[in-house]
C-alpha cells in the first residue's frame, strides 16, 4: 500500500503540481512584464507589442477546445477593445461529459504549451547564427510571444474546474502502472 501511495504522490507531484508551478510562474513573469510595459508606455503599445503572443495564446486554447470537443461559440485572435481583453475563445462544453470536463484543465493551460513551441521552432528552425537581420526579427517575435504567456484569471478558474477530473486521471494511471 505504501508504494502504491508513494507512487500516487510522485505522480499527482510530477503530472499536476509541477506543470500548475511551472505555468504560474511563467504566466506571474509575463503578467509582471505586461504591466510593467502598459505602466510605462501605453495599453495600445503593449498590445500592438503583444501581438504574436496574444495570436498564440488564443489559437492554443482554440485547437485544443476542438480536441476536447468543446462547442466554440466566439473567438478573437486579436484586439484593441475598451475592455482591454486582447483576444478571447469563448466555448460551451457538456457538463455531463467526463472528457469534454477534464478538457478545462488542458484547454486553459495550453497557451504555455503552445508558445513555448513555437518559441523553440524559432530557434530551432529559423535562428542561424550567421543572419543578424533574421535573428533581430526572430528576437522581436519572441518578446512579442513572451507577453501571450499570461494567463487570465478566467483561464485559472476554467483549469480549476477540471482538475478533480484530472485528478481521477492520474489516479487510474497510477492503479494501471501499480498493476502491471
Amino acid at each position: 500500500m505504501i508504494d502504491f501511495l508513494s507512487l500516487l504522490a510522485h505522480n499527482i507531484a510530477y503530472f499536476l503540481i509541477l506543470p500548475v508551478l511551472v505555468a504560474w510562474f511563467i504566466s506571474f513573469l509575463s503578467g509582471t512584464l505586461t504591466n510593467w510595459l502598459t505602466i510605462h508606455t501605453s495599453y495600445t503599445t503593449t498590445a500592438v507589442l503583444s501581438f504574436f503572443g496574444v495570436v498564440t495564446h488564443e489559437i492554443s486554447h482554440l485547437i485544443v477546445a476542438v480536441i476536447f470537443r468543446h462547442h466554440v461559440i466566439g473567438f478573437r485572435l486579436w484586439q484593441i477593445s475598451d475592455d482591454r481583453v486582447l483576444g478571447y475563445v469563448n466555448r460551451e462544453y457538456n457538463p455531463h461529459s467526463f472528457y469534454q470536463r477534464l478538457g478545462n484543465t488542458f484547454i486553459s493551460v495550453a497557451p504555455v504549451v503552445g508558445i513555448s513551441s513555437v518559441i523553440w521552432l524559432l530557434i530551432e528552425f529559423v535562428w542561424t547564427p550567421d543572419s543578424y537581420i533574421k535573428n533581430l526579427i526572430v528576437t522581436a517575435i519572441i518578446g512579442s510571444l513572451l507577453l501571450g504567456f499570461n494567463l487570465s484569471a478566467t483561464d485559472w478558474r476554467n483549469f480549476g474546474r477540471g482538475v478533480p477530473l484530472y485528478i481521477i486521471v492520474i489516479l487510474v494511471v497510477t492503479i494501471l502502472q501499480y498493476i502491471l
